[in-house]
């Protein structure tokens, strides 16, 4: 099938700008023209466009461009590259990954038989025929327990709940709940978001288990956005060849590669790769804790 150039459409000037104030009203940044100011635990800062974001509102080009503009200053530019990706891109590249709804004539029965890979399928009829149902919550806490449970094995700080909190009251996030019907259990969730015709999942994490929570998760996300007439879902960022990767690409998501510009190395695998070790091992009571706090300073998150 012929991808269409929208998928190459970044986020809107508008969405950007919402999302740099959220971001610096929580965490107590400044700004400095398009950038937010992210302070080192160190000392000093980097002009950061935009932490949090997988890509912005740039083009590789103006991507590049501004990266120049600030040579010399310790920075870091997001944008999605100029072209797609493809199975060549090397093993731990970063990428999103997207589907094209439009590409299906936004019909939920042509995206179930030709997007779906059928052990997707499966999963999705798995977790259903097990009790399982997905629904909209306004609350934070099945989310929050999801995503501490997911961050903890991925080595990585959780965001504050004031985030969160910010991104559903000003930029109209929604969180998607899969339970189980009969216990109430929640097993998985995702926050996402609207950008015109881009319906976009920044986070996401559920169990492992036979029930297939996560297969009936992200169906009812596309669902969802089928609902709400957008053109794109963007099922955020993972490298190629991983496990992550896989399990989108058998959603029928397109992986697009990413633009990372900074003064620092980007390969963000190796140079974090001892800290995740060691966030593992450490107390839960220590990693809730210190975590939020934490995340003010990384500019490169």
């Amino acid at each position: 099938m012929a991808v269409d150039r929208r998928m190459l459409a970044g986020h809107s000037p508008d969405f950007v700008a919402a999302w740099r104030s959220i971001l610096c009203g929580v965490y107590r940044w400044r700004q400095d023209g398009r950038f937010a100011v992210v302070p080192s635990l160190l000392g000093g800062s980097t002009l950061a466009y935009l932490p949090l974001l997988s890509y912005s509102d740039l083009s590789a080009a103006e991507a590049k461009n501004l990266a120049r503009e600030v040579a010399g200053r310790s920075f870091n530019i997001r944008a999605l590259s100029a072209q797609l990706g493809d199975e060549r891109r090397p093993q731990g590249a970063s990428s999103v990954f997207r589907i094209d709804l439009a590409a299906f004539g936004h019909n939920i029965d042509a995206l179930w038989m030709k997007s779906l890979h059928r052990v997707r399928r499966k999963g999705v009829r798995r977790a259903l025929n097990a009790g399982l149902e997905a629904s909209e919550e306004t609350g934070l806490a099945a989310f929050r327990q999801q995503m501490i449970a997911t961050y903890a094995g991925h080595g990585v700080p959780i965001m504050p709940t004031a985030l969160f909190a910010a991104l559903m009251q000003d930029l109209d996030a929604r969180i998607l709940v899969v339970r189980n019907r009969s216990s109430g259990a929640s097993l998985a969730s995702l926050l996402w978001l609207r950008d015109g015709p881009l319906a976009w999942v920044p986070w996401s994490g559920g169990r492992h288990c036979p029930e297939n929570p996560n297969d009936l998760l992200f169906w009812s996300f596309i669902k969802q956005a089928l609902a709400d007439g957008v053109d794109i879902v963007d099922f955020g960022s993972s490298p190629m060849g991983s496990g992550a990767h896989r399990f989108k690409q058998e959603f029928g998501a397109t992986p697009i590669p990413l633009l990372r510009l900074s003064d620092k190395p980007t390969d963000l695998h190796s140079r974090y790769e001892l800290p995740q070790k060691i966030w593992r091992i450490l107390p839960r009571m220590v990693t809730n804790s210190v975590g939020p706090w934490l995340c003010r300073y990384l500019a490169d998150y």
